[in-house]
C-alpha cells in the first residue's frame, strides 16, 4: 500500500513538472491567442446566424478583438528565419500589422447602426488574416 501511495505521489509530482511557466512568453502569447479565438468564435456565431445578432455585444467583442490583435507580438522571441516557416521577420511583422488593420476596420464598422452587410466582409478579412498567418507561420 505504501508503494502505491508513493507511486501516485511521484506521478503527480512528475506531471506537475511538465507544466509550462504561465509567465513565460510562450504561455502569455498562447493565452492571448486563445482569448482571440474565443472572442472570434462568439462574433462568428453572430455573423453566421448561429446566435442572434446583438449590436452592442458585437461591438464590445470587436473592440476586444482589436485590443488583443496587438498584444501577442511582444511575447515572441526574436524572429528566426531558419525556423520551419522559412519566412522573414519582415513577413511576420507584415502579417501582424494586417491582422491589426483588419480588426481595427471591423471595430470601426460596428455599433448600433451596423448591419450584417457592413460587418460580414470586415469579419471575413479578420478571419483571412488569421488563416494566412497560420498558413505561413504554422506549417504542418
Amino acid at each position: 500500500m505504501k508503494r502505491l501511495i508513493l507511486l501516485c505521489c511521484t506521478a503527480a509530482l512528475l506531471a506537475g513538472c511538465s507544466k509550462t511557466d504561465p509567465h513565460s512568453p510562450s504561455a502569455i502569447r498562447q493565452t492571448i491567442f486563445k482569448d482571440m479565438l474565443r472572442t472570434s468564435e462568439t462574433l462568428g456565431g453572430m455573423v453566421r446566424g448561429r446566435s442572434s445578432y446583438d449590436p452592442a455585444a458585437f461591438q464590445s467583442g470587436a473592440l476586444k478583438l482589436k485590443t488583443l490583435a496587438s498584444a501577442p507580438w511582444t511575447h515572441f522571441p526574436e524572429f528566426d528565419a531558419s525556423g520551419p516557416s522559412h519566412a522573414s521577420a519582415g513577413q511576420f511583422n507584415a502579417a501582424a500589422r494586417k491582422l491589426e488593420a483588419a480588426t481595427t476596420e471591423l471595430a470601426a464598422r460596428t455599433g448600433p447602426a451596423a448591419t450584417m452587410a457592413d460587418i460580414r466582409p470586415r469579419f471575413a478579412a479578420v478571419e483571412e488574416s488569421c488563416a494566412a498567418c497560420h498558413r505561413q507561420f504554422r506549417p504542418e
